[in-house]
């Protein structure tokens, strides 16, 4: 019983909450290489050198009354003071990292904090919110869009473990600090097994645009949607500060997250920044990187980011009106002269490239457009047959070492993952070509501007030689125990067995007298379907039925608590016996690979 209910425990990990249980032994061996290797390289000296913007933990004075703190977490959060108290803006990764920027705030002033605002849902700056709240004597209102409850709750319920890999991938969180760079835009997510994540909503929403007065500061609050949709910028029109939330930064824009996120509408964007553009601020505070100051500079970085947004988006769909493939536009397509070299536009963060296929898949999908794209063979047989056609394995690992030699490591990484997903090669085959792809991760990083490109190539290597990427028990027992309990059930729909499942039909009721609520799982011949609605409930006979409290629950499924021994106790019931219970989940995917 307590076995099958793990099934939660594989996948209850959010977007950002990127704490990875173990590391392997043979993981640190690598670290000298690949120090080694990059400590000449050109482009990791230029990655070096960004992170001149945030490796130090540094309050900055803004104006009179206004501070960011730079280089304590991924983004930075800021604190407006005002007559009777302190506004803060973003609340960071973690509740730890929160509370050392709230410390460091607090020997600037006393004052109660008065009001929060969270300019998006991305954990870096909204997971440390708690830290603010914490002894409160009066409640704090939170100000976000309206729809930041929404994507809020898409993350913590995120259904599928591919994010959190890609994620850490994409963050570097497992590489050693002594051998990363930076994130591009910060310079650690600083998210461990240790760290604590609160998920807290807003209590003030709106559509459009808000004005607050607190503590004697107006503040007009703007929705721009720009990296996320529910993007807010907050403009300080006494002092004529903008805070743009992330839709400008000392990089190129992410217009596409390596890590897997939704389509970023680029036009929006721009529209964004138009917005910014038209209030015209002297002083530009964004959540990332370093403040800007003078009305000139930050007009022309403004324009400057925008035009590059828009150039992106308008080149793209040239040549896909021309009939090009998205490999062959972002083959062709870079920013112009006067935009390529701004300090604002250097591929830190995003990259052209990846923007370009964010733009052509957004508008026209994954299909290429060529008839052998339609269907093409499993990778397996389609390397084989390159493998057959290239004289064998022998003769693409001549070839893999030779590209090697002559530093074509692109090239060297391609063949070897033919070696590699052929899969019907020796084991000294594969040992070789894991060595040869090894040296190809490396170097190729050494050449990757985008920290991002940088920490997914030694990630990989990482994994290529035993990390294990899997979350942390005490990331997933906060995320079980702070979600929504419908959302555990939610998270079963996309792990059913298709095809054990082909011809059952069984209806689990589970009902928890704590909140007097009830949540209907129906198997349904491949599909399950989870129901809280009490009046479709109700028309629903139920197979078996559960009876517990949300709290048990939640511990059953933190592994805080027994199944077992809940049901020993009576504190879960299941008619028409336990045995039932883990019959229902055996009809679930366990697997955690």
């Amino acid at each position: 019983m307590d076995f099958i209910i793990a099934v939660f425990l594989v996948v209850c990990s959010t977007l950002l909450t990127l704490a990875v249980q173990r590391r392997s032994p043979d993981v640190n061996n690598q670290n000298n290489i690949i120090k080694k290797s990059l400590k000449n390289k050109v482009s990791s000296k230029k990655l070096k050198k960004h992170s001149n913007e945030f490796n130090k933990k540094e309050i900055l004075k803004i104006d009179d009354n206004v501070y960011v703190a730079i280089g304590y977490g991924l983004a930075n959060s800021i604190m407006i003071v005002g007559d009777t108290g302190v506004i803060i803006i973003d609340t960071l990764e973690s509740v730890e990292v929160a509370r050392e920027v709230k410390a460091a705030f607090s020997e600037i002033s006393s004052k109660p904090i008065v009001g929060i605002v969270l300019t998006h849902f991305h954990a870096d700056h909204s997971s440390g919110t708690q830290a603010f709240l914490d002894d409160a004597e009066n409640d704090i209102d939170i100000y976000a869009h309206e729809t930041f409850p929404k994507y809020f709750s898409q993350v913590m319920d995120v259904r599928s473990k591919i994010t959190f890999k890609r994620a850490v991938r994409q963050f570097g969180t497992e590489i050693p600090d002594d051998v990363k760079e930076n994130a591009g835009i910060g310079l650690n997510l600083k998210l461990d097994g240790s760290s604590t994540t609160s998920y807290i909503f807003p209590t003030k929403t709106f559509k459009d645009k808000m004005d607050i007065c607190l503590a004697g500061v107006d503040l007009e609050l703007i929705h721009a949607p720009g990296e996320t949709n529910d993007q807010i910028i907050v403009w300080y029109k006494a002092k004529e500060i903008l805070f743009p939330a992330d839709n400008i930064y000392k990089a190129f824009p992410n217009l596409y997250a390596i890590r897997g996120c939704m389509h970023r509408d680029t036009l929006q964007w721009v529209a964004a920044l138009d917005i910014m553009i038209k209030l015209k601020p002297e002083i530009l505070v964004p959540q990332h990187t370093r403040p800007l100051h003078g009305g000139e500079t930050i007009l022309d970085t403004l324009v400057s980011y925008r035009d590059a947004i828009q150039y992106v988006h308008d080149q793209t769909v040239r040549f896909m009106n021309k009939g090009l493939t998205a490999q062959e536009i972002a083959d062709i397509v870079e920013l112009p002269p006067h935009l390529i070299n701004h300090p604002y536009l250097i591929e830190y963060y995003g990259t052209v490239e990846w923007s370009v296929k964010a733009v052509y898949h957004g508008y026209i999908g994954w299909f290429s457009g060529r008839p052998a794209d339609l269907h093409p063979m499993p990778r397996t047989q389609e390397a084989a047959l390159y493998l057959e056609l290239a004289g064998g394995p022998e003769r693409v690992l001549e070839a893999a070492e030779k590209a090697a030699a002559s530093s074509n490591f692109q090239w060297a990484l391609q063949l070897t993952d033919l070696i590699l997903d052929a899969g019907q090669q020796t084991e000294e085959d594969i040992g070789f070509a894991k060595d040869l792809r090894s040296t190809a991760l490396v170097e190729l990083a050494g050449t990757e501007v985008s920290a991002p490109g940088m920490n997914w190539y030694l990630t990989e290597d990482l994994v290529m030689k035993g990390l294990k990427i899997v979350p942390s028990q005490r990331a997933m027992s906060q995320r079980i125990m702070k979600g929504s309990v419908r959302s555990l059930f939610d998270l079963l729909t996309c792990m059913l067995d298709a095809e054990a499942t082909e011809n059952t039909i069984l209806n689990t009721l589970f009902k928890f007298t704590d909140s007097d609520t009830a949540i209907a799982v129906t198997i349904r011949r491949g599909i399950a379907i989870v129901n809280d609605k009490q009046e479709d409930i109700d028309l629903i006979k139920p197979d078996i039925t559960v009876t517990t409290t949300e709290t048990v629950w939640r511990q059953i499924v933190a592994k805080e608590k027994s199944a077992l021994a809940a049901a020993a106790t009576g504190s879960i019931k299941v008619e028409p016996g336990i045995a039932k219970l883990a019959e229902f989940f055996a009809n679930f995917d366990l697997s955690q690979d």
